[in-house]
């Protein structure tokens, strides 16, 4: 796939060429769209078990190039790059390998041909993707990205119908392709994932779902295919209901059911969550509260966990009880949560503040030895305007208690990005 996404990719720019700017638009070049950030973070993590402490700083960014459309097909490109300048502990146990890698990352993490007409888009190569179980997890320096076919199509206003297949995957801290996931984490490579399939060779995935957003009424199904591993059922729905001055009320309800695909490398699986969410919203301002059930289902993977080849240790999974620091897929535990949020936007939309408590109700077993855990989130976002519109300032505060091992876990995210 990856040789095949190159030579696509070098097609495509000779037939834009070729056709210049007598057709769609303002052709190849004329229609270039060019942008991208730059970043600067400083990462801490500080634990109260015997684990070290880390830290981590990285500036870098993005630069995404989008050609115009030529008979409706165009090509993209994303180069990402990050760098700790040599300002990072030269010892890798005090350093937080998440952020970056332990080095310098350079990598092509999008180079793509597709065809679009408005109602149907078809993309092949390096892209990013976004859909509940497969999502770029941009929470770092460089979001994860995928060699990929993707075929969509909207019938209708409101409504997308999607497919695809994934061959191989770039995480967070990789400057290459390869055929992993965040099973295949260790201590230098996918760093951040939980580990257990080290060393080998995965085949990949394939989902196919609808999304629907119109009137009120949210929803998503999506049936994934995560080959030697799982296979997953997930459905997600949300409807406003009337409200008054302004004030939105929502529900809003969530269901995966997963069980085991071919050789089950991590294990046997059998894994259900329920999920339930309330809240209010008012213009950009809301209120939720959420609840995830996932039982136990003894000898199964994680004690009937869901296996999530590209969220497991990011916590970037679509549940409504999932935190910066925790989620219940990370933990490879079973249980229930529940999670109460609040954003709000300050100073005619300068600020924005978002603040959440989660409270986690783990079942104890071999795996997981830590009956209730808890984490409190504080999300600050100074938006700067004028001349220096773009320009974003954002600190992230996660404590977490009473983890195994690290009992209480302290996370300081603080990051400057301007957006061009």
């Amino acid at each position: 796939m990856k040789h095949i996404s190159r030579a696509a990719l070098a097609a495509a720019v000779l037939v834009c060429v070729g056709a210049g700017d007598a057709h769609a638009g303002q052709g190849f070049f004329g229609g270039m769209k060019v942008n991208g950030d730059i970043r600067a973070y400083d990462f801490t993590r500080h634990y109260s078990g015997p684990v070290a402490g880390q830290q981590a700083f990285s500036v870098g960014g993005a630069l995404n190039v989008l050609s115009g459309s030529v008979y409706g097909f165009s090509a993209g490109l994303s180069f990402y790059t990050a760098h700790n300048l040599g300002l990072n502990n030269p010892n890798p146990a005090l350093v937080d390998g998440t952020l970056a890698g332990y080095d310098g990352i350079n990598t092509l993490g999008q180079a793509f041909v597709q065809y679009d007409n408005r109602r149907v888009l078809v993309r092949a190569g390096d892209q990013s993707i976004a859909n509940p179980w497969i999502n770029a997890s941009d929470s770092r320096m460089i979001p994860a990205t995928y060699q990929a076919l993707l075929a969509a199509v909207t019938p209708m206003t409101g409504l997308t119908i999607s497919a695809m297949r994934i061959t191989r995957f770039k995480s967070r801290t990789s400057d290459e392709f390869s055929r992993t996931d965040l099973y295949n984490s260790t201590s230098t490579f996918n760093i951040g994932g939980t580990g257990g399939l080290a060393g080998r060779r995965e085949t990949g995935a394939a989902a196919v779902g609808a999304d629907y957003d119109a009137h009120g009424l949210k929803a998503a199904v999506w049936g994934y295919q995560f080959y030697d591993l799982a296979k997953m059922a997930y459905a997600q729905g949300s409807y406003v209901l009337p409200g008054a001055v302004g004030l939105k009320p929502f529900v809003g309800a969530q269901v995966v059911r997963e069980t085991g695909s071919g050789p089950q490398y991590l294990g046997a699986v059998n894994a259900t969550v329920y999920g339930a969410v309330v809240g209010v919203k008012r213009a950009g301002d809301q209120i939720t509260l959420g609840y995830d059930d996932l039982p136990a289902h003894a000898g199964a993977f994680g004690n009937g966990d869901v296996v999530s080849p590209y969220t497991t240790g990011y916590a970037t999974d679509p549940l409504y009880t999932t935190s910066m620091i925790q989620g219940m897929i990370d933990r490879k535990t079973t249980g229930h949560a529940v999670k109460v949020s609040a954003t709000a936007f300050l100073f005619q939309h300068k600020v924005r503040l978002i603040a959440s408590f989660a409270d986690y109700f783990n079942t104890l077993y071999s795996g997981y030895a830590s009956a209730r855990t808890n984490e409190a989130d504080l999300d600050l976002t100074y938006f700067l305007g004028g001349p220096l519109k773009g320009l974003s300032i954002r600190d992230r505060i996660g404590i977490a208690h009473n983890l195994p091992v690290v009992h209480r876990f302290v996370y300081n995210r603080l990051m400057l990005e301007y957006d061009f």
